[in-house]
């Protein structure tokens, strides 16, 4: 007869399904470029959106459009 509790040992970081990256510093290392380029897109990317929206803002202003002529009895 078996006894009631087995001992089994620890598991270990190897035995665990699908790993890909055994050691979880390399793991790290490899995602934190990805990361950190995100972030230097985005920054840029809103940072040109910022400017884009300024240079239009400027295009539509009110100073630079043209006045209309509210006298509708003149002819053109």
């Amino acid at each position: 007869m078996q006894p009631f509790r087995e001992k089994t040992p620890p598991k270990t970081f190897n035995d665990l399904p699908f790993t890909l990256i055994y050691n979880p510093q390399i793991g790290l290392a490899l995602a934190t470029l990805p990361c950190l380029g995100l972030l230097i897109i985005g920054h840029s990317l809103s940072y040109w959106l910022m400017q884009f929206g300024l240079a239009s803002e400027e295009i539509f202003r009110g100073i630079q459009l043209p006045v209309l002529d509210p006298n509708h009895q003149r002819p053109l």
